[in-house]
């Protein structure tokens, strides 16, 4: 390894709590391959690491534009320090983690002052405009794709791109038996368990997570024999997603469920759940990996709404499972569709449907089969170290 003195610099940004948990778990590859000097825009996970934070990003997560607007003068201000710290520090590589409109302005930026940039989980909307993937390959220097279809586009369009998988594969495991769950969340096991999975936006919780617990009671109605969970990152203060503990638990007494907020191990929540109540996003692959299966849910702003359906052409399905398969294998309940009653009836269907469970789980292993093979991260620490012009071990 080099002197310290002689350590490269890497610059890793990543916003969001799925780019947080990507983030500092491939910093922990990294490290075991290269003595790196590395400074970091991430959350919670990443300032875990040996790294030197200069930005915590857990509070950028919007969705909806009232939602960006009002994080718009805090993340120009952070871009134009972020744009500032590559001249005058000129890292040896930007390795940049999903949050596309943030880091593909960073990544421009870079690209202009000749420094080599990696992307990992890059831009990839899925009924986005060609030309914006075209550009996105003229100004980064690697791509790792994580998905195949991600790396047909970005190959199609030029880039130098490399299909390393998905990290979940990995990442998205139990960490205790079902027995131990059970014990440690304080829940029956002779009972049927249903996650609540609302997100990690603090919008999300107030737009999704009420809707959630008024279908909880009406399914538990059906069925009192219903558990519920809702879990949440790990937090080492007061607040969760920018909403304070004591008032999630105080929602969550209020609602008259037998619930538990469990903070962390939400692998361990979905392998014991019966079926999950899922946000949009990437926990709806995770829970595909795991093999649960769910009803995804997502709820934008009137305005938000509005302004998508005006000037975005909408994709067909918003589910990442669907989206991989090409087919709606996962029921999806989104903006108007997503009631209290609507989403009581489509679980329960499933619940009391064998043939419709029994469905889904293939439907989801299918999914899996798409994600590659695990390992990903090692794949991209050997495309960073190419790039900073490191011996392969």
């Amino acid at each position: 390894m080099n002197g310290a003195m002689f350590r490269k610099r890497v610059l890793i940004v990543a916003g969001e709590t799925s780019g947080d948990i990507y983030a500092s778990t491939l910093i922990d590859v990294l490290l075991r391959h290269m003595d790196l000097e590395i400074f970091a825009v991430g959350g919670p996970q990443t300032a875990k690491r040996p790294v030197k934070l200069l930005y915590d990003s857990s509070a950028w997560a919007a969705i909806g534009l009232i939602e960006a607007i009002k994080q718009a003068p805090r993340l120009m201000f952070v871009l134009r320090r972020l744009k500032r710290f590559l001249y005058h520090m000129r890292p040896d590589l930007v390795l940049l983690v999903d949050y596309p409109g943030f880091n593909m302005r960073l990544a421009r930026e870079a690209n202009h002052l000749g420094i080599p940039t990696l992307y990992y989980f890059p831009p990839s909307k899925f009924a986005v405009d060609p030309r914006d993937v075209a550009d996105a390959a003229r100004h980064i220097t690697s791509v790792a794709a994580n998905f195949s279809f991600t790396y047909k586009v970005y190959k199609k369009a030029g880039a130098n791109v490399e299909l390393v998988g998905h990290p979940l594969l990995d990442i998205a495991r139990p960490t205790m038996s079902r027995e131990e769950a059970f014990r440690q969340f304080g829940l029956d096991p002779a009972r049927p368990v249903i996650a609540l999975c609302p997100g990690s936006r603090r919008s999300e919780l107030d737009q999704i997570l009420p809707v959630m617990l008024e279908a909880g009671r009406l399914l538990r109605q059906r069925d009192p024999s219903f558990q519920f969970v809702v879990p949440v990152a790990v937090s080492d203060g007061p607040e969760v997603f920018g909403v304070s503990k004591a008032g999630l638990r105080k929602m969550l007494e209020e609602s008259g469920l037998p619930i538990r907020l469990v903070e962390g191990k939400i692998y361990d929540v979905m392998n014991i759940s019966r079926i999950l109540l899922i946000s949009s996003g990437t926990a709806t692959l995770e829970a595909t990996n795991i093999g649960t299966p769910m009803v995804i849910t997502y709820r934008v702003s009137v305005v938000t709404e509005i302004v998508a359906r005006l000037f975005y052409k909408l994709p067909e399905f918003i589910g990442l499972p669907n989206i991989i398969l090409g087919r709606q294998a996962v029921p999806e309940l989104i903006q108007w569709e997503f009631t209290p009653e609507k989403l009581a009836d489509t679980a329960w269907e499933i619940l009391q449907s064998p043939e419709l469970y029994a469905r889904q789980k293939r439907d989801l292993a299918e999914v899996v089969s798409h994600l590659g093979r695990p390992g990903a991260h090692e794949r991209v620490a050997r495309m960073a170290m190419h790039l900073l012009g490191e011996p392969m071990d």
